[in-house]
């Protein structure tokens, strides 16, 4: 485990010593436990496919929307 030194404003800490006493944790073990989590959907968000690849792939057809919902629409 790696140590280090972080700086909160005295509102956030009074936040963060509250929630660590409900939860029966160390302020530390919950401050790591919050950024686990809040990395974890971070991630998961990440993963989402990524469709940048399909950019533009009409764009040398020569098709315009209402010929589109014609077709849609038959």
């Amino acid at each position: 485990m790696h140590r280090t030194q972080i700086y909160f404003d005295d509102d956030l800490i009074s936040e963060i010593k509250k929630a660590a006493q409900q939860t029966n944790l160390s302020m530390s073990a919950y401050i790591r436990n919050v950024l686990k989590k809040e990395l974890a959907n971070k991630q998961s968000t990440e993963e989402q496919v990524d469709l940048s690849a399909f950019t533009g792939i009409w764009q040398d057809r020569d098709i315009d929307q209402e010929q589109l919902r014609n077709k849609a629409w038959k």
